[in-house]
C-alpha cells in the first residue's frame, strides 16, 4: 500500500482496487427513469377509480396467493358469496391479467439479462470449440460464429406463381341480427 501527503499535510492510503472481486454494476438515472415508466402505471389505467378497488385488490392478492374463497372469506369479514362474486367480476379478471403480465414481463427481463451478461462467456466457449474440437465440431461452430457475426450466406427462395382465372373483392356484411336470435340448443344424454 502506498501513502500519499495531501496539500493540507493529511496522509491517506492509497486504496489499490480487488481484482478479484464482482464489480457492481449502478445503474444510470436514465436507465432507472425508463425502467420506472415502463413498470408505473397510472390510477386511470384502474378497471374501477373508486373505493371498491380496494377491497378487489385484497381479495385478489388472497387469490393470487392461493387462498380458498372461504379462507379469503375468514380473513377479510365478508360473506363467501361476495367474495366470489368479486372473484366473477371484470374488473377482478382485467386487474388479475394485467398483474400476471406484470410478473410474466419481469421474469422475462430478468431471464434476458442473465442470458446478456452471458454472450461474453458463449462465445468464447464456441471460438474455443472451433480452435480445439474434432474437425466435424469445429466446422460447425465455425459456421455458428459466422452466421451470428453477420456472414450467414444468402438463402435462395424460388417463387413459382400461377395465375388462373380472376381475382374477385367481396364485400361481406355482419349482420349483428343473426347473432342476437342465436337461441340455446338443448342436449340429450346418448346413453
Amino acid at each position: 500500500m502506498t501513502q500519499i501527503t495531501l496539500p493540507n499535510g493529511k496522509i491517506v492510503t492509497k486504496v489499490e482496487p480487488n481484482k478479484n472481486k464482482d464489480a457492481l454494476i449502478l445503474k444510470s438515472n436514465t436507465k432507472l427513469q425508463i425502467e420506472e415508466a415502463k413498470i408505473r402505471r397510472k390510477i386511470d389505467d384502474l378497471p374501477i377509480q373508486n373505493g371498491k378497488m380496494n377491497t378487489i385488490s385484497v381479495v385478489l392478492s388472497y387469490y393470487l396467493f392461493g387462498l380458498s374463497v372461504h379462507d379469503i372469506s375468514l380473513l377479510i369479514k365478508l360473506p363467501e358469496e361476495q367474495i366470489s362474486s368479486i372473484i366473477m367480476l371484470p374488473a377482478f379478471d382485467e386487474m388479475l391479467n394485467a398483474v400476471t403480465k406484470s410478473i410474466i414481463e419481469n421474469d422475462t427481463e430478468d431471464v434476458r439479462n442473465y442470458i446478456a451478461a452471458q454472450t461474453k462467456k458463449a462465445a468464447k466457449k464456441v471460438v474455443d470449440i472451433m480452435e480445439n474440437a474434432s474437425p466435424k465440431f469445429a466446422l460447425e461452430a465455425a459456421k455458428d460464429l459466422l452466421d451470428r457475426g453477420g456472414h450467414r450466406p444468402v438463402d435462395v427462395i424460388e417463387h413459382r406463381n400461377k395465375m388462373d382465372g380472376e381475382l374477385r373483392i367481396v364485400h361481406i356484411k355482419k349482420d349483428e341480427s343473426a347473432i342476437n336470435n342465436i337461441q340455446e340448443a338443448e342436449f340429450e344424454e346418448i346413453k
